[in-house]
């Protein structure tokens, strides 16, 4: 009976996948273990790694086979492990798990397998074998490139689960691994220079776009706050663009700040919008269609 428990416990905490080792360790036979194969109870997922009937195939499933089909030795990186230690909403169509160098595995089918030293510890979370967090952020960023690769890496960081130096230790000990261009400009981005690209994007959007009329860093004396620099003024509209870097950076007193400051330029007649760096990076067109949507009344006035 002690057993079965054993056996039942452990395909709950796996989600329904076990290794035919860890059968044998429960006490079933190789007899048994093949009986429910044959039977349809367990279905083989990886050579000696079976699913039992009862549990869905779903990601975390996929994650445990390939982390149990290559053993202790391997360890969950890039999309897969951010996924894994909840940093991301969807895991990747491929995972990719690092090996000693001297190991002798190829990949397969939706499991790509690097043999590379890691460094750092890595841990073991929720059964799995998965690198350093900000290892795991840095190499998904390469692996997912420079738009979703800035959405892990803000939200990592707003997070407070990284930090910025972490993730840049994390950087300098895979330089010249693929996508070490990308997360450079990542870092860059992430220590502070995310704001200021966004305002060089939306001035060359609307230079580009031909929209004229509007200054930046524009003072003006706002009624019961005072004076205000305005990152992107239309004065004759009354329009103000504020352009946001990435939302790592606007800890609480700030952001109070600039509630207090945008409610008292609403009260003085001025719409605000605001836009980021991600919204330049994902959608310009969007930013301008909405930025003269706003100015339009006064230009057919």
């Amino acid at each position: 009976m002690d057993s079965e428990n054993d056996l039942a416990a452990l395909l709950r905490r796996q989600d329904g996948v076990i290794s035919r080792a860890q059968a044998l360790a429960c006490g079933l036979s190789h007899a048994a273990v093949d009986h429910l194969l044959a039977r349809g109870l367990w279905t083989l997922l990886w050579p000696c790694v079976y699913l039992s009937a009862a549990h869905a195939r779903g990601p975390r499933v996929r994650v445990r086979a390939a982390s149990l089909w290559l053993g202790s030795t391997a360890t969950l990186i890039g999309a897969g492990a951010a996924w894994w230690l909840r940093l991301l909403d969807e895991p990747p169509d491929v995972l990719r798990f690092a090996v000693p160098p001297d190991r002798r595995v190829r990949s397969r089918a939706q499991v790509r397998v690097v043999r590379r030293l890691l460094p750092g510890r890595r841990s073991i979370v929720d059964g799995v074998p998965v690198v350093a967090r900000a290892y795991a952020v840095v190499d998904a960023a390469a692996e997912l490139g420079l738009r979703k690769g800035a959405e892990l890496m803000d939200r990592a960081l707003l997070s407070g689960r990284v930090t910025l130096e972490g993730l840049q230790r994390a950087h300098r000990s895979r330089l010249g691994r693929p996508g070490s261009v990308i997360v450079a400009q990542l870092l860059v981005l992430a220590a502070g220079g995310a704001r200021s690209e966004a305002e060089r994007r939306m001035h060359r959007l609307l230079r580009d776009a031909g929209v004229g009329g509007w200054f930046a860093d524009h003072p003006v004396d706002v009624p019961r706050y005072g004076r205000a620099l305005l990152d992107l003024a239309f004065p004759a509209a009354r329009v103000l663009v504020e352009i946001d870097g990435w939302a790592y950076h606007r800890d609480l007193p700030a952001f109070r700040r600039d509630i207090a400051r945008q409610n008292a330029l609403v009260l003085a007649g001025w719409t605000v919008l605001r836009v980021t760096w991600h919204d330049l990076e994902v959608d310009p067109d969007a930013v301008l269609a909405t930025v003269t949507a706003a100015i339009t009344p006064s230009v057919g006035a």
